[in-house]
């Protein structure tokens, strides 16, 4: 007699292959193997289920709780071993990307452009001197499935204390709750950038070029601080003011996600109105805060500011990092087991209470600014009306800044994040460090410059502070920091 639960059985295990290298070939068919006892002990109706609802059906199974606690440790186990060894052709274009740097490096070195040291070689940013000697650079970190905060003790969620500061960004703050960065909210250019990559399993090229957009935009760049909300006298104030990131019109801009425009108050605090309103977008979009839901979203939050508020700044710094943070959560935030998933069960944590999922894993490939660009530029291209630069003189007067957002390419799309630091960043600083801009451009030559050495961006030249480059709004932390499912409570 044929056995027909085993027919059954290799039928299914046909189509869950089948529907594997479609998507993922080089993880998904490595658990095939693996998986074939589980199969025999899950209800055929509930995975053919997951086979329909997930491009990887035990990733997905292995994080809605599908699976038992030993065949979902057999998945992690092979999607990290399988990632931590390296394809020929991934390690050939490691090997051409150093090679890269090290050409940058040395014109960098023949045009004395290093005047305080740094620059990129072989991967790893150089030490800095003269006056920013003290100033530790970011480590790379190993990149892999990994389970954060899992049951490291060191990590484990503690809510702020009274004098701990957070700020307008979700994934910092829960950094600061598991201690990745400083639980006081005073962190560090290298402290940030390791915690980012160790946490969400971002690119080190990415993660240098947000921590160093912290430090320029309300830190102490002689000793690398910088708070997460507001001013702290914990910050130095070396070169000049050093008011935090939550300052408004930098590293915080109008159009945020979670968090009001300045002209209409607080812009630090959460906003629990805007986080539903965003939600309400998702389940348009089968629940997704993915590219489709963030370009319906970010044209009404455009259109909105723009018509209430007189204040509204949409420059090359607003294009930048409006766009840029939209695109991080569904490259960061979902389960590592499922990167492309970005659903509330992984989303919601982070900004509702500042911390990560249950059962949270990072991503296991490394998310570098390249492809930040390729995102970036596929969000305004999906968008359903172009978001035209510019800012508001008072309302219904929005003088346009005349860029063409109808053909942006991915590489221009990363030029964007360029121009914010080398052109737009300077404008921002204090008038203080006009007699000191040197130690700004030794800063951005030595940490900055060589990530976008590839792209060809029209950067020339660095602008230097204006006379009225303090004059946007002094940042500011909520007075209570313990969020508690959207709501402050103290």
């Amino acid at each position: 007699m044929v056995d027909t639960s085993a027919i059954g059985l290799g039928f299914i295990l046909i189509i869950i292959i089948r529907s594997i290298t479609l998507i993922d070939n080089t993880n998904c068919t490595r658990f095939a193997s693996k998986m074939l006892s589980a199969l025999k002990t899950l209800p055929l109706i509930a995975l053919a289920g997951s086979i329909t609802a997930s491009p990887c059906p035990y990733g997905d199974m292995a994080e809605r709780g599908m699976l038992s606690e030993a065949e979902a440790e057999n998945f992690y186990q092979a999607r990290a071993s399988g990632e931590t060894n390296m394809p020929a052709v991934t390690k050939a274009k490691r090997d051409a990307e150093y090679a890269r740097q090290a050409h940058f490096y040395k014109r960098q070195l023949d045009l004395g452009e290093l005047i305080l040291g740094g620059g990129l070689l072989n991967g790893v940013l150089q030490p800095f001197s003269g006056i920013l000697k003290d100033l530790d650079v970011p480590v790379p970190q190993e990149f892999s499935l990994k389970l954060i905060p899992g049951d490291d003790p060191d990590h484990q969620f503690q809510y702020p204390g009274p004098t701990d500061v957070r700020g307008m960004c979700p994934t910092l703050n829960t950094m600061a709750n598991h201690a990745y960065i400083d639980r006081s909210g005073i962190t560090t250019f290298a402290e940030a950038a390791n915690a980012c990559q160790i946490t969400l399993g971002f690119g080190y090229d990415t993660c240098i070029f947000l921590s160093a957009l912290g430090l320029l935009s309300g830190g102490d760049l002689v000793s690398g601080k910088y708070s997460i909300g507001g001013a702290d006298d914990r910050v130095p104030n070396t070169l000049g003011p050093s008011l935090g990131i939550s300052k408004h019109g930098f590293f915080e801009i109008d159009n945020s996600i979670s968090r009001e425009d300045a002209y209409f108050g607080n812009q630090a605090d959460f906003r629990l109105d805007r986080w539903e309103r965003l939600v309400n977008i998702t389940e348009k979009h089968g629940g997704e805060f993915g590219n489709d839901a963030f370009a319906e979203e970010r044209v009404l939050l455009y259109n909105e500011a723009k018509d209430t508020n007189p204040e509204f700044n949409a420059g090359v710094r607003w294009l930048a990092v409006s766009t840029a943070e939209r695109v991080f959560i569904f490259r960061a935030l979902p389960n590592g087991t499922h990167e492309t998933l970005a659903d509330y069960q992984n989303v919601a944590p982070f900004y509702l209470n500042e911390t990560f999922p249950e059962n949270w894993f990072r991503r296991s490939t490394a998310y570098s600014l390249e492809a930040t660009g390729l995102d970036i530029a596929t969000l305004l291209a999906s968008s359903s009306e172009l978001t035209v630069p510019g800012q508001n003189q008072g309302l219904n007067n929005f003088v346009p800044l005349g860029m063409d957002l109808s053909e942006v390419t991915p590489s221009s799309a990363t030029c964007f994040l360029a121009t914010a630091l080398f052109d737009e960043a300077p404008g921002f600083l204090a008038p203080a460090l006009v007699d000191s801009y040197e130690v700004v451009q030794g800063f951005l030559n030595g940490a900055v410059s060589p990530l976008f050495s590839s792209f060809n961006c029209p950067i020339t030249s660095f602008a230097q502070p204006g006379a009225n480059a303090s004059s946007s709004t002094e940042g500011v932390s909520t007075d209570c920091n313990k969020l508690v499912n959207g709501e402050y409570e103290c």
